[in-house]
């Protein structure tokens, strides 16, 4: 059919500016004498305007092809960008003056042409030599676009294989991600080079590489020997994104499940992630494998020694429990950096804030036994303090579960008894606060008639003969054992005497000690008169308020955390597998401690060390231990 010609109307030739370029050059002298007659404004909104007009004839609108080239170069980035999207709807017509484009002088004239090409899509496949050669243009963006066009073209740009492949070790991360996409378009036959290229000496395109094979993914089963040899390199950013790769691979990646199950334990948080999705994918059974706990220990043995060496620790002690009774006990270092006195079962580490657990089973009790009621207002029993509404809502559990509104430390500390505000309305949210321990403590003490240490030591810590391995406070007897806390790089700290015991902070204990009373928790026979029942226990280890604003312990395969909450005394991880229940504790004398049990294998750790770099040792011991 003949089409007849288009006369583009007086007022939207008068709404382009057509800078005069290289391009415009090649122009028919009708053309040109157009341009210069109608296409010029000095207001980009018109020439947008204008050059949209131009789009929506599509093909029609083919007389325009140089002036929209010429846009190209236009101060306006809106111009430039709605010139391509209208020369991409203009379709083949456009890609021979686009081809010459892309050897343009002016750099945005090869940056446009480069992203019209990618716009007219597999029409363009002509324009796939100048594309290639367009992969090595000393602009960054023209060889995006020129990667990007490419990859519109499907299987039908294999000829640029070789410069996709080169292209990702290109200094720009843009360029590497559009050729890693372009090369997934491409689709199976990309995935020899591929191959080759996960064995490149450079990081980035062995990470390119990984990155393009997952986006391929079951179309690439040949680079699954490939993806597992990957998940033992030095990049944590090729070991994720193999794993991730080999996800998608589905039961042909089976043979990945070695690799993949001893990268749960690498020491990259989303390497690990990375490991526990593919292996959930790949085979689920694969994930529900429990260690023993010999090999616990084994694996805490090998590691410990290196984490102490490398984070300047001078002293741990670690207990693990099993089927609800000690299993296994182990003590590294020293005791006292300047003294060498070497840590032993006996040694006393500074239980920090794992001291509120204890005192929490102590209150537990006391509300077992009547003589305290967790939702009675603490004021009708204690009333001390400033007479302030919200104060006067304070309650036994809300302090257990820290939702009294109180701060974890008032301004000047507790010692000198100064202003203690209420921040929030009690019971309204969770806010981790030592000071409601301490409140909680003074209401036990007027309870009891008795000092918080003098109390537990009588009603529970001697009943269960720990009296030698646990105290709330100072005593000079135990002065001998007691370690001694360290800054980061390893030096001394001065040594505490918590003469005046505080429910939040000042318990002294041994590692054994500590799973002592954790399998007081665990164990199944509560006729003892110290032991709380079982209903309280269950009470105990019940999540109270649920918690946004923490992360759940980072943990490997099914013990990745989901969700965080808090019940009377304990912190609470929801997991793939279960409820793990835990505690940690830091004081500024330079200690750092851990807990952890699961209540229905009976099983849990305890970590003491007596430094400030404490914290990352089990930290990190946990992110390799995980569930025991």
């Amino acid at each position: 059919m003949h089409l007849p010609h288009i006369v583009i109307p007086a007022a939207l030739s008068f709404a382009l500016t057509l800078p005069c370029t290289s391009v415009l050059a090649q122009e028919k002298p009708q053309e040109r004498a157009t341009s210069r007659t109608g296409l010029h404004s000095a207001d980009p909104d018109q020439r947008l305007h204008a050059i949209d007009s131009l789009s929506s004839i599509g093909s029609r609108a083919a007389d325009a092809i140089p002036s929209l080239i010429g846009a190209f170069d236009d101060s306006d980035a809106g111009v430039r960008w709605h010139a391509a999207v209208a020369l991409g709807k203009i379709g083949p017509a456009a890609v021979p003056a686009l081809v010459s484009a892309l050897k343009d002088g002016q750099v945005n004239i090869r940056r446009g042409a480069a992203l019209a090409l990618g716009m007219i899509g597999s029409d363009a496949n002509a324009a796939v030599p100048a594309l290639i050669s367009a992969l090595t243009d000393n602009d960054e963006l023209v060889r995006e676009h020129a990667a990007e066009a490419l990859g519109r073209f499907g299987s039908e740009a294999r000829p640029a294989l070789e410069g996709l492949i080169t292209m990702l070790s290109d200094d720009d991360p843009y360029a590497n991600g559009a050729a890693a996409e372009a090369l997934h378009r491409i689709g199976h036959e990309a995935v020899p080079g591929l191959v080759t290229a996960l064995r490149d000496s450079r990081e980035n395109v062995r990470w390119c590489a990984a990155i393009a094979l997952g986006k391929i993914g079951p179309g690439a089963p040949e680079a699954v020997p490939a993806l597992v040899r990957a998940l033992t390199d030095s990049s944590e950013n090729v070991r994720w994104c193999s794993a991730l790769a080999l996800t998608d691979m589905g039961s042909r990646a089976k043979e990945a499940i070695p690799a993949l199950s001893r990268l749960q334990y690498d020491r990259d948080a989303d390497v690990r992630w990375a490991a526990h999705m593919a292996l959930e994918t790949i085979d689920p059974s694969s994930l529900q494998t429990k260690r023993s706990w010999s090999a616990t220990a084994a694996i805490i043995d090998s590691l410990v020694p290196l984490l102490m060496n490398e984070l300047h620790v001078p002293g741990v002690s670690i207990a693990l429990l099993d089927n609800r009774t000690l299993v296994w006990s182990r003590c590294y270092g020293v005791a006292d950096a300047a003294r060498r006195t070497p840590v032993n079962d006996g040694t006393l580490f500074e239980a920090c804030s794992m001291t509120k657990p204890v005192f929490a089973y102590t209150v537990l009790k006391l509300v077992e036994d009547g003589k305290l009621d967790l939702d009675r207002p603490l004021v009708e029993y204690l009333d001390e303090g400033p007479d302030q509404a919200y104060r006067r809502l304070i309650t036994a559990r809300m302090v257990l579960s820290h939702t009294t509104g109180l701060p974890n430390w008032r301004k000047g500390e507790e010692e000198r008894d100064g202003p203690l505000p209420v921040l929030f309305k009690p019971g309204s949210r969770f806010s981790y606060s030592g000071e409601g321990m301490l409140y909680l403590q003074r209401v036990v003490e007027h309870i009891t008639g008795e000092l918080l240490d003098v109390y537990a030591d009588r009603t529970l810590l001697r009943p269960m003969g720990l009296e030698h391995q646990m105290s709330y406070a100072w005593r000079s007897d135990l002065d001998p054992r007691l370690a001694t806390g360290h800054n980061t790089d390893g030096t001394v700290l001065r040594k505490t005497h918590y003469t005046h015991a505080n429910a939040a902070y000042t318990l002294y204990t041994t590692a054994q000690g500590y799973a002592k009373f954790l399998t007081e928790i665990l164990k199944t026979d509560r006729s003892a008169t110290y032991s709380l029942s079982q209903h309280f226990i269950d009470a105990m280890l019940h999540p109270q308020v649920d918690l946004d604003i923490r992360e759940p312990i980072e943990r490997p395969g099914q013990a990745r955390g989901l969700a965080v909450s808090w019940g009377l005394g304990w912190s609470i991880n929801t997991t793939e597998d279960g409820t793990i229940v835990h505690h940690s504790g830091a004081n500024r004398s330079g200690f750092r401690c851990f807990s952890q049990f699961r209540p229905d294998r009976g099983s849990g750790i305890v970590i003491m060390t007596n430094s400030i770099s404490g914290g990352e040792l089990w930290t990190r011991l946990i992110t390799v231990v995980g569930d025991l």
